[in-house]
């Protein structure tokens, strides 16, 4: 999700409204490309600007992120130049991506000791300049030599050159004709296209030829969500072929883009922002509303673009935190799992093996049975036939032997066999339900960490594991003992919710709080809950003796066990429950693993709303919405 031109004119705004005539007090360095700037004597919030190539962006902030343990060279030599100085003006350049601050110096006098710092906010390519007014360059936090770059150059004391402009209309100048013109330009362009793609057979793209593209790729400014925002309100599919545009089309495009860039110009703007309904990441921000989104989407209203921009990004990098948290739990867990897999597989075939180990005893006793017959010296052939006289029928049978032995030793031989491979079995036999223990508690722990949600969820399964052996702690002399220290000395605080009846609801996010919910906390008379026969939460409904649960109560506890399970995504899962005194931990059994008896099932559809519906929440505070 990217910052488009119109966005930043609203931000743009904000911060020359809030920060000319403030005095910089600090500036800090979150990471190396951001930074932030603190204001005197709280006059202002403070101002956060990130050259990151995935969430480059400029807002003022309440919420500033943690700095760097040593600030960066670029952030020193920010405070050297820029730390006591007065914010002078704050613009954009035209519509593109790149906010300029002049800032006069403590002591400065003559305006040309000020100095220009410049927000580039361009994707990948987004940089943050510390410019002199005679245009030369004092750092930046991505330096850009030639051999990068051949347009320009970003290094200190070479002059300092604008990012080439893009070749677009004015939004704010052009006339009806220009627009229809431009439209109408863009549209053969398109048809001319199509048909040499269809010329040559290939398939035209029809994202590209979009009626939303044909607005963002003709004015400067405006990007795909305000784009697509003018299509809705014209009525027109924003998705639909720009081949397929009529005039009367374009003059309903025209009527929503008066609209439009009149609201931006006199700043009447709509700040609302769109989410994912399941992962709560953010989609798409806009300063004209979000009117077309809605079903897979959910749409929040802002104060200010900066709140805007500060909300989304946040939780994007929090996303962005919690996925790659995430994935490093998940690949160690899926390696040590494999492993144990790999494991329980030779185990096993090896107690496959010794389970043939009745066959010695047999022949050892049919040896013995048959020893008249056979004499008692060596036998001489590695073949002998004796009387089977297991078997009614008494056959024959041929038994393989040592021919250099008695029957008698080699009876001896095979009883010593048996007894060792009886040996062998039974130790197999303990070892596999170990293991099947040990891959059973992974396989929970790999659920857990896809279904967790927050990073402190994630990093409780991770101190669990570590606590436990099955994956290193953290490098450093004595990791393991402080991992299983912290592991004992951390409170497993179970998420309490309550539904629309006041019943309080307890749910485990991982095992350790499983196991605490469900061998501590729970009461005998309490219900229990669990998703039937997969990994998942445990959930408690508490009540009193002889209470009876509320219908809604029970449905409200049952979603949360099904949205807290690896059903998560299924549309009928099945939920079992029953009193607390039912439910028990075999001894030894490691955190969560339980077993239950005499429940109750009820079937249930695991989704946000019918969450946000069972326990009378909002979509900011639905479950799932945790950031």
């Amino acid at each position: 999700m990217q910052i488009d031109g119109m966005t930043l004119y609203a931000v743009t705004r904000e911060i020359e409204r809030e920060l000319t005539g403030t005095r910089i007090d600090k500036i800090q360095s979150p990471s190396h490309d951001c930074i932030t700037l603190d204001l005197w004597r709280g006059r202002a919030p403070s101002l956060l600007i990130s050259a990151s190539p995935t969430s480059s962006r400029i807002c003022l902030t309440d919420s500033v992120p943690p700095s760097l343990p040593t600030p960066t060279a670029f952030c020193m030599l920010l405070r050297k130049h820029l730390v006591g100085g007065r914010v002078v003006s704050v613009r954009q350049d035209g519509l593109d991506r790149i906010i300029i601050m002049q800032i006069e110096g403590w002591a400065d006098t003559d305006p040309s000791d000020n100095k220009l710092l410049i927000a580039e906010l361009t994707g990948r390519l987004s940089n943050i300049i510390l410019v002199r007014m005679d245009g030369r360059i004092l750092d930046a936090a991505h330096r850009v030599d030639t051999s990068r770059n051949r347009y320009r150059e970003i290094t200190p004391g070479a002059s300092y050159v604008p990012p080439p402009p893009i070749e677009k209309a004015d939004p704010f100048r052009v006339t009806a004709e220009e627009f229809r013109a431009i439209i109408q330009r863009q549209s053969a362009q398109i048809r001319a296209r199509a048909e040499a793609d269809a010329a040559s057979k290939r398939r035209p793209s029809r994202r590209k030829d979009s009626v939303a593209n044909l607005i963002s790729s003709g004015f400067a400014g405006i990007g795909p969500n305000h784009s697509r925002e003018i299509a809705w309100r014209a009525g027109i599919d924003p998705d639909r072929s720009a081949l397929e545009l009529h005039a009367d089309d374009i003059s309903l495009l025209w009527a929503q883009f008066e609209d439009f860039r009149r609201a931006v110009k006199v700043g009447d703007f709509l700040f609302e922002a769109s989410f994912d309904r399941h992962s709560g990441k953010p989609t798409a921000c806009c300063v004209w509303g979000l009117s077309g989104l809605s079903g897979e989407y959910r749409v929040e209203r802002f104060a200010s673009a900066s709140e805007m921009i500060d909300r989304c990004y946040n939780r994007a990098e929090e996303r962005e935190r919690l996925e790659l948290t995430r994935s490093n739990i998940t690949h160690k867990v899926e390696a040590r799992l494999a492993r144990s897999v790999r494991k329980l597989e030779a185990q096993r075939r090896d107690l496959a093996e010794a389970e043939d180990s009745s066959a010695f005893r047999r022949k050892g006793e049919l040896l013995t049975a048959n020893i008249h017959s056979l004499g008692r010296g060596p036998l001489r052939e590695d073949r002998v036939r004796v009387v089977d006289y297991y078997d009614p029928a008494a056959p024959t049978v041929e038994i393989e032997v040592d021919p250099s032995l008695s029957a008698s030793e080699n009876a001896q031989s095979f009883f010593a066999r048996y007894s060792k491979a009886e040996r062998a079995r039974k130790a197999v036999t303990a070892n596999i339900a170990a293991t099947e223990e040990e891959v059973a508690y992974l396989e929970s722990m790999l659920a857990m960490a896809t279904i967790a949600e927050t990073e402190e969820t994630l990093n409780g399964i991770t101190e669990e594991l570590a606590a436990l052996g099955f994956i290193q702690p953290r490098q450093g002399r004595g990791s393991a003992r402080r991992a299983k220290k912290k592991h004992k000395e951390r409170l497993p605080m179970p998420t309490s919710f309550r539904a629309a009846s006041g019943d309080e609801i307890y749910v485990g996010k991982n095992n350790l709080e499983n196991d605490h919910l469900t061998t501590k906390l729970a009461r005998p008379h309490d219900l229990w809950f669990h998703a039937k026969d997969i990994h998942g939460a445990h959930v408690v409904v508490r009540r009193r003796p002889n209470q009876e649960v509320p219908d809604e109560t029970l449905r409200a506890a049952a979603l949360l066990a099904a949205y807290y399970s690896q059903a998560r995504m299924s549309s009928n899962v099945a939920v079992d429950y029953t009193e607390a005194r039912n439910v028990r931990k075999p001894r030894g059994a490691r955190p969560g693993m339980v077993i239950y008896e005499a429940h109750k099932t009820i079937w249930v559809t695991p989704s946000r709303e019918e969450l946000s519906n069972a326990l009378g929440f909002n979509g900011d505070t639905c479950p799932g919405n945790e950031d």
